[in-house]
């Protein structure tokens, strides 16, 4: 407990941390920008929408990699438990890496033409994608125990640059979307083991998890993870990927492409933002929900300044997004930024309600986060329909998705706030509140 009590009493300023990876993170996104406008320049946007889709299969299942248990890491009070919990969730990794083999394996014979095989064996590399991918996150919350905020930056900056070289590349050799996939695939290694470090320095003084302690994580310190999270987060998972695999079954490849291109530039301030803000308030309103101290005045701060910025931002692209699209992306790509335009509520909203994410777990109401996503679905399972029953158009289906996710998010921002202000009402009032 001491041990833990050192590591948080390291930083108190939650502003920091957010600082030391937003810095970071700025400089993985400015090369991040500078390779996209290269990327349409040298793919087709055919070969982007497959790309894209290969993505999105392997987005489904990365946040839920480590069932989660990633988060304990991050909370867990004993520092040897914590490095039980890391031993446990490399194994998950591995394992449901495997198990995703051998569903793509039998999707892919089961009939001719299926979500598994639409683009060939390139869906082979998707397991590859949630293993290193996977391992990546594990990581960042390790790192994220011990505030080591420089090195999760720094590991980001060598991610992008890897993924810039191997992709940009491939590009130029016209080597298709496999080559595309493997940048994603590889990029994780590089800075893995600067990741790492710490852990396999503590594992020299002990042993791995065996079964027993496995057991333990898994049933016992883990069960509501398991139960409750990482249902809601690959139903989150799988409402954002379905989105993908909605515009390819109602549209094309090429539409898609046009789609990715434009979700790339949106994604910017999401990364920027909800990356390294959820990863700081998690720990920060974890610590305080420990020491029995008031969290509703520090969401509420960084809250407003988040909104401020939110919709500002995604204010301003609102208006200058199919120019903006077409001087990035290159010729034909204004549609892209007209995309965009449907989908620029959602995202505010979004960017908003994610920066936030874990607040629902450390109030042990990750219930709450099942049901909003599972309306996520029914919003998506909504707007494929219409759209296919309807014969509406692509600009026609974004709109009905952005404006249906949009107020989900604000169900979700709302559970936030009830919880915290429901929290703090327990709780003996304290006057100095830390933030």
């Amino acid at each position: 407990m001491n041990k833990r009590k050192k590591v948080i009493g390291s930083s108190d300023n939650i502003w920091s941390g957010i600082l030391q990876m937003g810095l970071g993170t700025v400089l993985a996104q400015l090369i991040n920008i500078v390779v996209q406008p290269i990327l349409t320049r040298v793919v087709s946007a055919e070969t982007l929408g497959i790309y894209t889709y290969i993505v999105a299969m392997a987005t489904m299942i990365i946040p839920v990699a480590s069932l989660k248990l990633d988060m304990l890491v991050v909370s867990e009070a004993d520092d040897g438990a914590a490095q039980y919990t890391t031993d446990v969730c490399i194994y998950i990794n591995l394992a449901i890496s495997a198990i995703y083999t051998i569903v793509i394996f039998i999707g892919y014979h089961v009939s001719d033409n299926n979500l598994f095989n639409k683009y060939g064996r390139i869906i082979y590399l998707v397991p590859f994608l949630v293993l290193t991918n996977g391992l990546r996150f594990l990581f960042i919350s390790y790192n994220n125990r011990y505030k080591n905020y420089k090195l999760i930056a720094t590991v980001a900056i060598l991610r992008e640059a890897a993924r810039a070289v191997i992709q940009v590349v491939s590009g130029l050799l016209s080597m298709g979307a496999a080559a595309l996939s493997m940048g994603y695939a590889l990029s994780p290694l590089l800075g893995l083991h600067l990741q790492m470090k710490k852990y396999i320095e503590k594992l020299h003084n002990r042993s791995l998890a065996g079964w027993t302690k496995t057991k333990e994580i898994l049933f016992v310190k883990g069960k509501r993870q398991i139960l409750y999270l990482v249902p809601a987060q690959f139903i989150n998972s799988f409402s954002a990927s379905l989105i993908t695999i909605s515009i390819t079954q109602l549209f094309s490849a090429k539409s898609l492409g046009y789609y990715s291109a434009g979700v790339r530039i949106l994604d910017i301030p999401i990364v920027f933002i909800t990356s390294n803000v959820s990863k700081v308030c998690y720990q920060k309103i974890g610590e305080n929900v420990v020491k029995k101290k008031p969290v509703l005045k520090l969401l509420a701060n960084v809250m407003a300044s988040i909104t401020v910025v939110s919709f500002l931002g995604f204010g301003l692209l609102y208006f200058i997004a199919p120019k903006l699209a077409e001087i990035v992306f290159g010729t034909g790509y204004s549609i892209a930024g007209v995309y965009i335009k449907c989908l620029c509520l959602m995202y505010a909203m979004r960017l908003i309600a994610t920066s936030f994410a874990g607040v629902y777990t450390v109030f042990n109401k990750q219930n709450f986060e099942l049901i909003l996503n599972i309306l996520l679905i029914a919003v998506a399972a909504v707007g494929y329909t219409l759209t296919y029953m309807l014969k509406l158009k692509i600009t026609q289906y974004l709109w009905i998705i952005g404006i249906g996710y949009a107020f989900i998010y604000v169900l979700m921002i709302a559970g936030y706030v009830y919880i915290c202000k429901k929290f703090d009402k327990s709780i003996t009032p304290v006057s100095n509140v830390s933030d």
